[in-house]
């Protein structure tokens, strides 16, 4: 049963990340950002993990006490406490720590069949977003930039809580930017600042 908690909590530390890809795929990317709220406690759900493991580790391995006339016959263990289970639940676990580091190759790539005459008449939009936690938002937010097919690049920074783009203002408004992020991936424009 610890090792069923590490894989738990392994995978609940990693649902701010795992929500925003999974509503992607499914169509309901709206509610992306429902999870945004675990990564502050990130770091306390990995520890709460890895002493689940460390734990069921201990008792997988723990030695069967023996009588001393050695005549009874141990019983089978069930498939949940044996050493296979543990370390099939550990190495899960890494995979979902790891999430945040791998989830851009996941995203759909863009466009590149798309053709910027003019690159001169290109705007730049710096654009304030809440709700990106970490690597893998910035990914989500600059794959539903350059997704439009508007957008000659695309950037994201969660630290810093914006993105940058370079589009063409002949085909799509700020205002379309704005919509593009919010419905492909759930966080919410709050800013978008344009210059030349």
């Amino acid at each position: 049963m610890l090792s069923i908690a590490g894989l738990t909590a392994a995978v609940a530390s990693s649902l701010c990340c795992i929500g925003p890809l999974v509503a992607l795929l499914s169509g309901v990317s709206g509610v992306a950002s429902t999870f945004s709220w675990i990564e502050p406690v990130r770091p306390w759900l990995m520890i709460g993990s890895g002493l689940a493991l460390a734990f069921a580790f201990r008792e997988a391995y723990k030695p069967t006490a023996v009588d001393d006339c050695n005549c009874e016959v141990p019983a089978k263990k069930k498939f949940f406490q044996t050493k296979s289970f543990v370390w099939t639940i550990a190495a899960l676990s890494v995979v979902m720590f790891s999430f945040p580091y791998y989830s851009g190759a996941l995203l759909p790539a863009p466009s590149s069949e798309y053709v910027f005459a003019n690159s001169s008449n290109h705007l730049k939009a710096t654009i304030n977003i809440e709700g990106m936690t970490c690597t893998g938002c910035e990914n989500h937010v600059q794959s539903a930039l350059l997704l439009t097919g508007a957008v000659d690049s695309a950037s994201a920074n969660y630290e810093m809580g914006s993105a940058f783009a370079t589009y063409d203002p002949e085909q799509i408004s700020p205002e379309e930017l704005k919509r593009a992020i919010e419905v492909e991936t759930g966080y919410t424009v709050t800013d978008i600042k344009i210059k030349d």
